[in-house]
């Protein structure tokens, strides 16, 4: 296994009828870091079908070995529960997450070479841990197949640049007619192929009419592609900050995707539709595109076609925002 530069490798190479609120806010704003282990998701898609509450009501248990882990969120039991990782947790092993779940994150907790697997599944939510270096032989960071009501929120996904793209798969990946999922304050970094929604090319007949997810206020960072890449879905981006990457958001198989307020620095294609026979749409509003070119058709996902409202900061507010608050930075 051989490790490349980052920078040297990609420099080589966006209720119903809802209206967005712009936020003008102060330079380097920070996000009140406290947070309750039961909170419910306050954003995007996973704020619809009933809204996704984890385990909020139900028992609470602290983990911090592999084997309470696994035996705390087992899909078979389908209890309400939030389960508190401590410390780091290791293995080579993709653990499968139940309905009805929160995983919750003290200060630094972290899986390193751990997949969670959420398929067929309801009701989960993960929020303040760190997923690194989660071999493709294992599986994904996260997997959510088959699943609805899917919230990661203020998590860090990471792995290692190294020369062989395949030696690690998806950091969050999401296929099989999966719905209702936000993916927020992340930080997503030094990885090739980031977060996949539709696994397949053959697959239209039953992801066409899912697959809708929310990505809000993300930090892409150091990434080859995939921010995300999209094919048959629903995706609505906004106030995320990409950094360092040769492409980054990909429409295809006739997604359409609304991509607003948000900033794309040295990355050489930020929005784009390539690598289907059929297109994908875009509708890109207030993007920095940092002097690159938004080549995605242009589509019919608009505010008023979603079903939730939203907060917009303008892309002159990213930045500081963003770097600011996305990644594993929640006590509780």
């Amino acid at each position: 296994m051989r490790f490349l530069p980052a920078f040297a490798t990609l420099f080589a190479l966006a209720a119903a009828s809802p209206t967005p609120t712009v936020e003008h806010a102060p330079a380097g704003a920070i996000l009140a870091k406290r947070a309750s282990i039961s909170e419910a998701a306050t954003l995007g898609y996973a704020t619809q079908n009933g809204g996704t509450k984890g385990g909020a009501g139900g028992t609470v248990t602290t983990v911090s070995t592999l084997a309470q882990f696994t035996a705390a969120v087992d899909e078979k039991d389908t209890s309400a529960k939030i389960i508190v990782v401590k410390g780091t947790i290791s293995g080579a092993v993709n653990v499968r997450i139940g309905s009805n779940k929160s995983v919750i994150g003290l200060p630094g907790a972290t899986f390193d070479g751990v997949g969670l697997y959420i398929r067929r599944q309801s009701n989960v939510i993960i929020r303040n841990i760190i997923s690194s270096n989660v071999l493709a032989s294992t599986g994904d960071g996260v997997k959510i197949d088959q699943s609805t009501n899917v919230w990661i929120d203020h998590c860090e996904f990471k792995s290692l640049l190294v020369s062989d793209k395949d030696y690690y798969d998806g950091l969050i990946d999401a296929s099989h007619a999966a719905d209702f999922i936000t993916l927020s304050y992340l930080y997503f970094h030094d990885h090739w192929k980031t977060s996949l929604i539709g696994h397949s090319e053959n697959n239209g007949a039953e992801d066409t009419g899912h697959l809708r997810i929310t990505y809000a206020y993300n930090y892409w960072k150091d990434n080859g592609s995939r921010g995300p890449s999209v094919r048959f879905g629903t995706a609505h981006i906004y106030n995320s900050y990409y950094l360092n990457m040769n492409s980054a958001v990909n429409t295809r198989q006739n997604a359409q995707l609304l991509i607003q307020s948000n900033v794309f620095k040295n990355v050489t294609e930020p929005i784009m539709t390539k690598d289907s026979d059929i297109v994908g749409y875009a509708v890109a509003i207030d993007n920095d595109l940092g002097g690159a070119a938004n080549t995605a058709p242009v589509g019919t996902l608009t505010a008023s076609s979603l079903p939730y409202s939203y907060s917009l900061l303008g892309s002159g507010n990213v930045v500081s925002v963003v770097t600011a608050q996305a990644g594993a930075k929640l006590t509780f």
